[in-house]
């Protein structure tokens, strides 16, 4: 077991300890925790110890007590996370590849959409190919909200994180 694993655990009893826990921090918390519930600092004694009821009252009170630097940690990697898919975009916004692969599977949802209804599909194969049609529909999905939706939506959370509203 990791920490990662842990922090699904505890976040149904403290979500905001559970947050840190599974994300990057969660070992220097995951120390924090551990201690608190008297095991080892190691993921599979604490996900034990988390089987008790008072366990679960020890995390809400850590999670109280250390609230402002679970918070402003959530927000770290939160920002972290924003400014990677920041740079990232930054650094591919000459590239032709994002508009190569959107324009590619917008072509093979069109020639697909276009054979599920012209073609008999196999009684054998339907599930399968409804399967790999919904996938390329998810996918192409998403490259279009690369163009319309995310860029926008993160620019804005970024705004937001770095202003500190």
């Amino acid at each position: 077991m990791d920490w990662k694993s842990v922090g699904q655990r505890v976040a149904k009893a403290a979500p905001l300890l559970g947050t840190v826990l599974g994300g990057p921090a969660g070992g220097a918390f995951g120390a924090v925790v551990a201690g608190a519930l008297g095991v080892d600092n190691q993921p599979d004694a604490v996900a034990a110890a988390m089987a008790s009821p008072e366990a679960v009252v020890k995390l809400k009170q850590i999670e109280s007590d250390h609230r402002a630097e679970l918070e402003q940690i959530a927000a770290n990697v939160t920002l972290a996370e924003l400014k990677n898919q920041e740079h990232a975009r930054e650094i591919h916004k000459h590239s032709p590849m994002p508009a190569i692969v959107t324009g590619a599977l917008t072509a093979m949802v069109a020639v697909a959409g276009w054979l599920l209804f012209h073609v008999e599909i196999p009684a054998a194969n339907r599930d399968v190919a409804y399967m790999l049609f919904g996938q390329l529909l998810g996918l192409w999905a998403a490259s279009v909200t690369y163009w319309v939706g995310t860029t926008r939506s993160s620019a804005e959370k970024t705004r937001l994180l770095k202003s500190g509203a």
